[in-house]
């Protein structure tokens, strides 16, 4: 059985401009490392705007940042420790690229491409190892952590959730 990647939620987000306006308007002490990432939170009355991610913290618990990633460098293939899932949404992007490992051969291995489309989320299978090259300007992703009882939610788990909502509307 073929591993699932990534699935695109069936909404757009109302809040994308507004969130790379945000994340462009910080001064450098508003940034903080976060698991090699520049991170920075998103305020909650920022979040409060789109109706999808309301409905969604009526369903989990979560809190929602803001990384970026400088020019010219490389996340390298991991998975993540803390976290089986994510729910992401690139705002900016210079020709970055955001690869899964779908068959390792040793010094080779198969990959598959996530292409954000704009102003989309994407449940993100934090659990398959995956990297990101960024090439040309600063890199800005939103991306949610889920928290307390809900760490452990699964990849399938959140697309039910998300398939069972009414998406804010």
């Amino acid at each position: 059985m073929e591993q699932k990647l990534y699935s695109m939620v069936p909404v757009w987000s109302s809040i994308s401009e507004d969130l790379l306006a945000y994340a462009k308007s910080l001064s450098p002490d508003y940034w903080s490392s976060y698991y090699n990432f520049e991170a920075t939170q998103v305020p909650a009355q920022l979040l409060n705007r789109d109706g999808f991610l309301v409905a969604l913290a009526q369903k989990r618990k979560f809190h929602a940042g803001i990384l970026r990633m400088q020019p010219q460098s490389c996340y390298n293939w991991h998975t993540d420790t803390d976290r089986k899932v994510g729910l992401n949404m690139l705002i900016q992007d210079g020709k970055s690229h955001c690869l899964f490992m779908v068959e390792d051969n040793g010094l080779r291995c198969r990959v598959e491409e996530l292409k954000y489309e704009p102003d989309s989320y994407y449940v993100f299978n934090t659990q398959v190892p995956h990297m990101v090259l960024n090439i040309e300007q600063p890199r800005y992703l939103f991306s949610l952590e889920f928290l307390e009882e809900d760490r452990g939610l699964t990849f399938d788990e959140l697309l039910a959730d998300i398939k069972g909502m009414n998406h804010g509307y």
